[in-house]
């Protein structure tokens, strides 16, 4: 239970309601959150102390030392709206009671000078028929990654890519290389079922130990 300390004037109540109006008839005060209790806070309004809880239309919810606008009726009350908090500089927490929440406009913006941070526990979901996303650094890190696309083109200006165990299924490639290329391997073998050739200006085989050339017809210029 989390409590603060006001002046006596309310202590001299026991959290109960003191209002006089008529059970069928709701009145609205401004009231500040003395003590909260689960999901009930203790407000003290004019006519006395009274438990109240947190509205389904109040998104902001309230925090103890808020000043807020509560609605009475009888023995229970609400709280509508948070007219003042009494820390300004702490997290604003933004929820409803229920199963789920549903936002629908035409268009909606969320703009954030530092963090925007999103936490899903099961699923996360985002669907667009088009998207654009613009980063000077992206991080991503996770236990599996799945992409398919009909067209993916990738253009970088420096790219390494590092794996353990690496495989690559192609029905049709075609490899350009401007420059420079080196491939260095511990063992490399090639599988060619038909047609193999190889056109250099200048070409040179280099066994340190032994070069074979086997077939069953071997033509040299």
């Amino acid at each position: 239970m989390t409590t603060l300390k006001v002046s006596e004037r309310a202590n001299d109540s026991t959290a109960v309601t003191r209002a006089a109006a008529a059970p069928s008839v709701a009145q609205q005060y401004h009231a500040r959150l003395l003590m909260c209790d689960g999901e009930r806070y203790c407000a003290l309004t004019e006519d006395g102390a009274v438990w109240v809880k947190a509205a389904d239309g109040c998104l902001m919810r309230p925090r103890v030392g808020d000043l807020a606008l509560v609605s009475v009726c009888g023995a229970s009350g609400y709280v509508l709206a948070v007219l003042e908090r009494a820390q300004p500089e702490a997290d604003v927490v933004l929820g409803v009671a229920g199963c789920g929440v549903r936002l629908e406009a035409r268009r909606v913006a969320i703009a954030a000078d530092e963090d925007v941070t999103l936490e899903s526990g099961a699923h996360l979901g985002l669907c667009a028929r088009h998207a654009d996303m613009q980063f000077e650094t992206l991080a991503m890190e996770g236990k599996s990654l799945h992409a398919r696309w009909t067209q993916r083109t990738e253009i970088n200006t420096q790219r390494i890519d590092i794996a353990d165990r690496s495989e690559c299924h192609w029905g049709y490639s075609v490899r350009r290389i401007a420059t420079h290329e080196d491939v260095t391997a511990a063992s490399l073998r090639q599988l060619v079922t038909r047609d193999w050739s190889v056109s250099a200006g200048t070409a040179a085989v280099l066994g340190r130990h032994r070069a074979v050339i086997d077939a069953d017809s071997v033509q040299i210029g």
